[in-house]
């Protein structure tokens, strides 16, 4: 066999083979690295389950309210206070209607 198939260390980036303290260097930085990768992801799992538990919270708060307003929607009092509405609206609207007629009659003309 000739020599060039006998090296025991593999060669590295741009075909140089690294000695033991390059070897060792590298492998400390890609430790660091690890553990920085780490301490962000811990910190962005902190912040999410913030966030996760804001917003059940929030949730609850909307639920509350949904079944406040449908109470409030189904009580006879929000029917009369309805209807009431809908009396006033109802020839109101219908003023609105007859005079963008009369308008867009005198326009055309």
């Amino acid at each position: 066999m000739n020599d060039d198939q006998n090296w025991e260390h593999p060669l590295e980036n741009e075909g140089l083979t690294l000695g033991p303290e390059e070897a060792l260097q590298r492998e400390i930085e890609k430790s660091k690295s690890l553990k920085v990768d780490r301490l962000r992801l811990k910190d962005e799992i902190e912040q999410l389950k913030i966030q996760k538990t804001e917003l059940i919270e929030k949730n609850r708060q909307l639920y509350e309210k949904i079944n406040t307003l449908s109470k409030q929607i189904s009580s006879p009092h929000y029917n009369e206070t309805f209807s009431q509405k809908k009396s006033v609206l109802v020839p109101l609207t219908v003023g609105i209607f007859i005079l963008t007629l009369l308008t867009i009659f005198l326009l055309i003309r």
